[in-house]
């Protein structure tokens, strides 16, 4: 897999099972800033949910969000982190239930059993059961996206191209996605249609079957597919291996960069990364990731600490995920050539580099699969 870039503004990679109040949004900012209609009414809609009306309540629901919680921990923080997210979840209800989403938490204590069969880590986790399959929400505890992201499950999953116009607008979608070329009403379509309800909708999928308009997206025969990441020439695959091809299988280092392009600072640093990834691109076991600590604030603790670094600074660093080792880039002089990053480079590569385990041993086993789920979810 050749070096790529990824803006990562979907899922994050380690989310701490502790979440700060300071760092979370406002419910009740939030709720003030809705229309007359949305805003509290008194009437509780998060049903508080067991064994019994867990299963109950997935049947009759379009798609279900379940938060889940330890109440009484004795640690004041945690309690509070729960209850703010509860207090998130009563608004995505209002909006949502007369779409037939349905929303509710579970006490973790109080149903084990429950949260273990569907592989809840910690208290705070959000998951969401919706067409048969189950996805756990890494995002921002806002309802404003929290929302964005539930409205995108809603839509068909797989978008058609049969103008020009859908061919710009496919052509102006930013990030990873897949096109395929069919014919009209195939099994290879509806296969293909499958796969993109497992990926939605963190990956979206895009289909053709128009001989002029697929032969502009450069799919010369039925059947085909393309996947399409920045920074990286399309891979190619027939539609036996789309279900088959591991998205987010990682051979090899992940180089991340923390960048801000808010600053200028930030802005130059990211063209040097961008150099070095192109530069890098035919290198297999090299894979290039960006990453903007803006959208999760709930996240800078964490990487500080895990890293030693300042997320608010432009850095660069290597990690091995399988054993969650890392090294990150020091300055040299007062200021950064593409040089020197070069240089760093050819000395990851040739082992000169020594990669130490996170400063928090306990998040580290975390942070090992939050790096698999976002690998998976973004590429």
């Amino acid at each position: 897999m050749k070096a790529v870039i990824l803006a990562v503004h979907l899922t994050i990679f380690f989310r701490s099972a502790y979440l700060s109040d300071q760092e979370l949004d406002d419910p009740q900012g939030e709720e003030e800033r809705l229309p007359h209609y949305l805003k509290d009414d008194g009437i509780r809609r998060v049903a508080k949910l067991d064994k019994l009306h867990f299963n109950k309540t997935l049947k009759a629901s379009r798609m279900l969000v379940v938060l889940f919680y330890i109440s009484n921990s004795g640690d004041k923080k945690l309690d509070n982190t729960w209850k703010t997210d509860e207090k998130m979840l009563e608004i995505v209800a209002r909006v949502l239930q007369p779409q037939g989403v349905n929303i509710g938490s579970v006490n973790i204590a109080e149903s084990l059993e429950l949260s273990q069969n569907l592989g809840v880590k910690y208290s705070g986790a959000i998951m969401i059961f919706h067409r048969g399959k189950r996805i756990e929400y890494f995002g921002h505890r806002s309802a404003d996206i929290l929302l964005g992201f539930l409205h995108k499950m809603f839509e068909p999953p797989v978008s058609l191209i049969e103008s020009k116009k859908q061919k710009a607008a496919f052509d102006d979608v930013e990030g990873s996605k897949v096109i395929g070329y069919f014919e009209k009403d195939s099994e290879e379509l509806k296969a293909f249609e499958d796969e993109a309800k497992q990926q939605q909708p963190l990956l979206p999928f895009f289909a053709v079957w128009d001989k002029k308009l697929a032969k502009a997206l450069r799919l010369k025969k039925p059947n085909s597919i393309q996947l399409l990441k920045p920074y990286e020439k399309p891979k190619y695959f027939n539609e036996g291996q789309i279900g088959r091809y591991s998205l987010y299988l990682v051979k090899g280092f992940l180089i991340m960069a923390f960048v801000r392009l808010e600053t200028n600072a930030g802005v130059e640093f990211f063209s040097l990364v961008k150099s070095l990834a192109k530069r890098y691109g035919n290198k297999k076991n090299l894979h290039f990731i960006w990453v903007d600590p803006d959208p999760f604030p709930t996240m800078r603790d964490y990487w500080q600490r895990s890293y030693n670094i300042d997320v608010n600074s432009p850095a660069i660093g290597v990690i091995e995920p399988k054993l969650s080792t890392s090294s990150w880039f020091e300055k040299k002089g007062k200021e950064t050539k593409l040089r020197h990053l070069q240089q760093w480079v050819e000395d990851i590569l040739a082992g000169k580099v020594e990669l130490k385990a996170p400063q928090n041993s306990t998040e580290s086993s975390q942070g090992e699969h939050k790096m698999e789920q976002i690998m998976k979810e973004e590429l």
